[in-house]
């Protein structure tokens, strides 16, 4: 097409009338004149809006397959279940009395009774399953102690739903003290509906607390998954708007969202009960929002709370934390400038700004 052609599209409408004939409409003319080009649009004004709802975060785009795995989601274990074989009793509950750290309070206390070496479990299906692929690695880690003569090994698996076993490990050393303890695990098979298995044939008592069992590879090693940040990237969006509008306000200020219990040791990020009724574990904080827009090669638009929640509003003479937060955003999104909150996110690993 010659730059300057007219353009003329012709449309016919026919007009459907019960118990009359058709009529033919006037036929009406578009013309476009490619070249007289309008108003320039922005680049900046494409991009992507992302709010954790319908566990978008959790169980979507953040690569973890484990659900509570620190147990803060409440005083009762759930999404985990307990499986006993032989003559063994077990049961599991929630535990204050002695946590992780001030900020991770609950932890599940797995105490086992009974002779005869029956095998106990405890189980963890994640977001409705784990959607587990043939051959490829899985990285397990978790925090535990033990007491009351505990002294056995534990085994990992990851179980298909028919109970093969399609990864195992073995951990020992388990201990008065918390330690952390991590596996690699191989699927020997793909299977959607997956399951997270720990077991032993021991009497006495364990604690567990942050039980992670997560994909080795994630898109661009920050821990996505690969299939969902691909999707985005594609879209080749210029900003990214985060981490939503209700889910900042939250439905009073206590649930607000507080950038700064988001980042630095997931074991020490604040879980968020928010307005879609399950909590956030935050493992995709502020600083991830942040590398997944560099990833995304995309402007942050980071969403901040101006004081207000959907039933609570912050008198404009205490409105001085909410500024700072914000100007502390800042810094923390340019990286090190010499700000305090700037060569934080240095230290939390990321040296370059955006």
């Amino acid at each position: 097409m010659k730059r300057g052609t007219k353009i003329i599209v012709g449309f016919l409408l026919l007009l459907l009338t019960s118990g009359a004939p058709s009529t033919a409409a006037p036929e009406a003319k578009l013309t476009v004149q490619v070249d007289k080009p309008g108003a320039k649009i922005s680049p900046m004004l494409w991009g992507i809006f992302f709010e954790d709802i319908n566990h978008s975060a959790d169980g979507g785009i953040y690569a973890e397959l484990v659900r509570n795995r620190s147990f803060e989601d409440s005083d009762k274990p759930e999404h985990w279940s307990l499986v006993t074989g032989g003559s063994a009793k077990a049961d599991i509950t929630i535990d204050h009395s002695h946590p992780l750290n001030p900020l991770n309070r609950r932890s599940l206390r797995w105490h086992i009774t009974g002779e005869g070496g029956g095998k106990v479990s405890v189980v963890n299906n994640g977001y409705w399953g784990m959607a587990i692929t043939k051959d490829a690695e899985y990285r397990f880690s978790m925090t535990a102690r033990c007491g009351d003569g505990f002294n056995g090994p534990l085994t990992v698996a990851i179980e298909s739903e028919s109970g093969e076993t399609l990864a195992q490990g073995t951990i020992e050393g388990v201990g008065d003290n918390w330690k952390t303890f991590m596996l690699e695990l191989r699927a020997s098979n793909t299977e959607p509906q997956a399951r997270l298995v720990i077991s032993t044939a021991q009497k006495g008592t364990l604690w567990l607390d942050m039980v992670s069992l997560f994909p080795k590879k994630t898109w661009k090693d920050h821990g996505l998954r690969v299939d969902l940040a691909e999707m985005l990237a594609g879209l080749k969006p210029s900003f990214v708007r985060f981490p939503g509008g209700c889910w900042v306000e939250g439905n009073d200020m206590a649930h607000m969202y507080h950038w700064k219990n988001t980042i630095g040791d997931i074991a020490h990020r604040q879980p968020l009960w928010n307005l879609w009724q399950y909590h956030a574990t935050h493992g995709l904080g502020f600083h991830e929002y942040l590398q997944m827009c560099e990833d995304l090669g995309a402007e942050p638009l980071f969403v901040i709370n101006c004081g207000m929640s959907h039933s609570e509003n912050v008198p404009m003479d205490q409105m001085g934390q909410w500024v700072q937060d914000a100007l502390d955003a800042i810094e923390y999104a340019n990286g090190p400038t010499n700000t305090v909150w700037g060569d934080l996110r240095a230290k939390n690993g990321h040296p370059r700004s955006i």
